[in-house]
């Protein structure tokens, strides 16, 4: 690489990104599929992670059952977001405006919405939080340091996707020595004041809490099937599907298990205290004072890249419904002007939902994230389906962009299949607020309404499209969309190298 090449490389890599929602072509598709690993690992590894953690063992659940549901859930989850993972280099499309393919036009914009709501409650867990733990250390006012990260989000949201992967390389590698560290040091009992022997089958065992478990575990990974693919799009089209999804889940499922199981073991040695907080600071004290402010610098870090993450696909979805209700073949916004203009009231409404979580964290946080498991499921389900076994992979992309074009403008089959789907999960859920008969009466209150949604998503929309499915590619790459405009703000419909 030449002086030049680097140079203009790292002015492009600083430079507030241009794409939005549309494609991106090849000449700009760069990165190897193992940085996702490490830009996952860093983005995950993070504190309401580790809370969610001990929450489950402070309920009186066992330590060990607490980790094996962890494993099962993060496992499952993981596994769902890799196959949307893999989605990134095939269509070079954000996540959701790929969901025009199954539920049409103007369709989509049901699952846009949910998918946006779930970046809020996702990104409003990081500032809420980062503010309890900025205060515990360095007597910092909660609201201020809320309005801090939420404006550091916003600004690698902002500059988008290759600042945020260099950000989440480095994360990754400073999480891995302080972590490491206070791994070490957790397992030593250090600060802890007569510490309790780990406890391993302490509390009682019950089929609902197992299912709690394994939920709050799967919904914290299959979260990220709605924005995961945004951050592998500018791979080169080529680059093994297999390895994105590999990469993807390696990144996210080993940050979390060991976050979960730091948090749980924490709070077993802990005497079950209730200040999670306390007790992650009273460890990191006992090496030393200035541990305890690296320690929190890097918590605080890893919020900012993880809600960058939340706001930066809540941006691409917020243009993608705005591009909906626009008349005639809609061009996609890729200015950086657009990407600005459209980030401010995202922002706006997240900093919002911040200051409520930290008002009462816990019980926001964990209903919320109950609600958004039963409605993203669904969407998942059909998504999957779609791509892996009724297309194939083989989408005419330009479509996705024509409200006229063979998508329609509602698809009732994915629709109905989300819909059935949904009402299907009812009986299974645990909502905090609403227990379904089903999930009481036949699983001691633990949810099952993942299941559920994912057959009944699937087998439906299957039924449904089966006759349609597409023979698989013959050992060819689909030719590349022609580009019309800057930037590339219309494509023009091509299919196999063939004129639409």
């Amino acid at each position: 690489m030449t002086a030049e090449t680097a140079s203009r490389d790292t002015a492009s890599t600083f430079s507030i990104e241009s794409h939005s929602i549309d494609y991106i072509p090849q000449e700009e598709r760069h990165g190897r599929v193992r940085d996702l690993a490490t830009f996952w690992f860093g983005a995950n590894t993070v504190y309401s992670t580790f809370a969610a953690a001990s929450l489950m063992v402070l309920a009186g659940f066992p330590f060990v059952w607490t980790l094996v549901g962890m494993v099962v859930g993060t496992t499952l989850g993981t596994f769902i977001a890799a196959f949307h993972a893999a989605q990134g280099p095939k269509l070079g499309l954000p996540q959701m405006i790929q969901s025009r393919a199954q539920f049409g036009y103007g369709g989509a914009v049901l699952p846009m919405l949910i998918a946006e709501v779930a970046y809020i409650v996702f990104f409003a867990a990081g500032p809420s939080l980062g503010g309890i733990v900025a205060h515990a250390v360095f007597g910092v006012s909660v609201n201020l340091m809320v309005v801090l990260l939420t404006v550091a989000s916003a600004l690698v949201a902002l500059f988008g996707y290759d600042v945020s992967h260099l950000v989440g390389k480095w994360l990754a590698v400073v999480a891995v020595v302080i972590f490491g560290i206070f791994t070490v040091l957790v397992i030593n009992h250090t600060g802890i004041a007569h510490p309790s022997a780990i406890a391993w089958t302490h509390g009682h065992f019950s089929l609902g809490m197992f299912l709690a478990v394994v939920s709050l575990g799967f919904v914290f990974q299959a979260g990220y099937g709605p924005y995961v693919a945004d951050y592998a799009r500018y791979l080169p089209k080529k680059s093994s599907m297999v390895g994105t999804g590999l990469s993807t889940s390696v990144g996210i499922g080993l940050s979390a298990m060991w976050m979960f199981f730091l948090g749980a073991y924490l709070t077993s040695i802990g005497h079950y205290s209730a200040n999670t907080t306390g007790l992650f600071f009273q460890v990191t004290g006992g090496f030393g004072r200035w541990f305890s402010y690296i320690a929190c610098i890097v918590l605080l870090l890893v919020f900012v890249l993880q809600g960058s993450v939340n706001l930066y696909a809540g941006l691409n979805t917020g243009l993608s419904i705005e591009a909906s209700f626009r008349s005639g073949q809609a061009k996609a916004r890729s200015s950086r002007t657009a990407r600005t203009v459209a980030l401010i009231p995202i922002t706006g409404i997240a900093l919002w939902a911040s200051f409520l979580y930290a008002g009462n964290f816990y019980s926001t946080f964990t209903d919320a994230l109950n609600v958004l498991l039963i409605l993203l499921v669904p969407w998942s389900a059909v998504n999957l389906v779609d791509f892996y076994l009724i297309k194939k992979g083989q989408y005419r992309l330009a479509d996705m962009f024509n409200p006229h074009g063979p998508y329609g403008m509602v698809n009732w089959r994915g629709m109905t299949a989300f819909v059935v789907a949904f009402l299907a999960e009812l009986p299974f859920c645990n909502l905090g607020f609403y227990v379904g008969p089903l999930c009481k009466h036949w699983f001691d209150g633990g949810d099952t309404s993942w299941i559920v949604g994912l057959v009944v998503g699937s087998v439906l929309y299957s039924a449904f499209c089966w006759r349609d499915r597409v023979a698989a590619p013959a050992g060819h790459e689909d030719a590349e969309p022609e580009l019309a405009g800057t930037a590339g703000l219309s494509i023009t419909p091509t299919v196999s190298g063939e004129p639409a």
